[in-house]
């Protein structure tokens, strides 16, 4: 396998490629007068440095790219050209499914965010024979297909929003104010993915790999710590890929809004990969016929966009297993939800304030545990290890923690500080960096305010500055740790 070396969470990305760029950029749209070639001089610059960042994933997965790139854009050209658009059209598609599930379900090897410019280009495919696209220009495309920042896990904005907003960007001025919340957002993004997910990865890695020997508690913190684990994973790198397109001067569309504060599963889907959901919503459950044909229609064509998600993000039963049982419990919760509405219509009952939030909480956190449950599946190498794991949480008894189960949370930084003082001489001691980890986390996902929207509305004054600067700080020098992001897997 070829080593990944141009990760966000890297040091040639942060210390040397994203500075580079970002002064590159600056310095043709204050240079350049002339708004078109001002333009064209942009697009060349995040193409080749897409292209350049891109090919640290190795000759293959470059390979893969370029055949993509170039076999989509003779079936564009010809979309627009042709008479006979719709047979181009199903030409697209059908090449996209077919590369695309080639490579997922082959074994040969799986090119790095595949499935993410996969998706992009069948959506841009589609959007042109609509008219969607009013003109079909190569240097937009690409830039559209390989932006650097949302190449590898998206979002899967549609090009007119994406190409209207970086456009925009194109005749901005600097903006300090914007740099500096850029900053902020990127410091987060890099703290979550450095700091909490790599740090949740250890014991979940060592969880899953000694699923028989956990006693019941290690069982279940290994199936919540899976869930911060991807939680900050995913969501760190949504504020990093945000964060550089803030300091460029346009809005990426916002792909993670806090989800597990969600209250049910739809609340969830509206919430997480929120552009995925967007994508699947316009080009298979509308065409399927949405919600326009009845009920039992309805529920149906939830469970077969549910059930395409799960083969999307990976090829096993456990995929589908995980894919089934959100398409199940949607369909439920809409099923709950059109007798709630019936009822309502009869007689109106409003719940008193404290009964209500007493009930929403309650619906969180029944709604986490489902979502929690169901990444058992999404993460376990077999239906077995994910029903093993489950046992374990019956029938593990009150074990201590394993000391690889703990280790990994006694980051040295924090572990230094407790053994100088009297909390070493007691026996949780051990365990206590774990606990801390896991109280931070709570706070974070269901307490704290979305990191996007926290930048886009604070104050920046010497406290947001020395937050910055502490967790660029703290997270780089972590870097000796890298790991890969969870959903280029997917």
């Amino acid at each position: 396998m070829v080593e990944v070396t141009m990760l966000f969470n890297t040091y040639g990305f942060m210390l040397l490629f994203l500075p580079v760029f970002l002064v590159a950029f600056f310095i043709i749209r204050a240079f350049v007068q002339d708004q078109i070639k001002k333009e064209a001089a942009l697009n060349i610059l995040i193409i080749l440095a897409s292209f350049v960042f891109y090919s640290f994933f190795g000759v293959r997965n470059t390979a893969v790219l370029c055949i993509s790139l170039i076999i989509n854009i003779i079936i564009i050209y010809r979309i627009g050209k042709s008479k006979k658009k719709k047979a181009w059209l199903i030409a697209g598609i059908a090449f996209n499914v077919v590369l695309l599930s080639f490579f997922k379900f082959s074994g040969l090897f799986f090119p790095v965010a595949i499935s993410f410019y996969t998706f992009n280009q069948i959506s841009y495919v589609i959007d042109l024979y609509r008219g969607e696209i009013k003109e079909f220009d190569i240097p937009d495309y690409l830039v559209y297909i390989l932006f650097f920042p949302k190449l590898l896990q998206g979002p899967l904005e549609g090009f007119g929003s994406f190409d209207a907003g970086i456009k925009k960007a194109y005749e901005e001025e600097l903006d300090w104010e914007k740099m500096m919340r850029g900053l902020l957002l990127l410091s987060m993004g890099l703290f979550k993915k450095v700091i909490l997910a790599d740090t949740f990865a250890k014991a979940v890695e060592y969880g899953f790999s000694a699923i028989p020997n956990l006693g019941r508690m290690e069982a279940i913190l290994t199936a919540v710590f899976y869930s911060f684990q991807l939680y900050f994973d995913f969501s760190g790198y949504c504020d990093v890929a945000t964060a550089i397109c803030m300091m460029m001067g346009f809005d990426l569309a916002t792909n993670f809004n806090s989800p597990y504060k969600a209250t049910d599963i739809d609340d969830f889907w509206n919430r997480w990969h929120m552009t995925l959901t967007g994508f699947f919503t316009k080009y298979v459950y509308i065409p399927l016929g949405g919600n326009r044909k009845g009920r039992v229609r309805t529920y149906i064509n939830v469970l077969i966009v549910f059930l395409i998600s799960g083969i999307w993000h990976g090829s096993g039963l456990t995929f589908i297993i995980w894919g089934a049982a959100h398409g199940v419990m949607s369909v439920l919760t809409k099923m709950v939800k059109n007798a709630r509405k019936e009822k309502k219509e009869a007689k109106d009952n409003k719940a008193v304030k404290i009964f209500a939030a007493v009930r929403k909480a309650a619906a969180v956190l029944g709604n986490y545990i489902f979502i929690m449950a169901t990444w058992v599946f999404f993460r376990a190498e077999t239906v077995s290890d994910a029903i093993g794991l489950f046992v374990r949480m019956a029938v593990g008894g009150p074990k201590p923690f394993y000391s690889t189960f703990a280790d990994g949370f006694r980051l040295d930084e924090i572990w230094y500080i407790i053994k100088v003082t009297p909390i070493m001489n007691y026996n949780f001691a051990w365990d206590l960096c774990l606990w801390l980890f896991l109280a931070a986390a709570v706070i974070i996902i269901f307490f704290g305010k979305n990191a996007i929207r926290f930048c886009r509305e604070c104050k920046i004054n010497m406290g947001t500055t020395l937050l910055t600067a502490f967790l660029l700080l703290w997270s780089i020098i972590s870097f000796s740790g890298v790991s890969t992001y969870l959903y280029m897997n997917f």
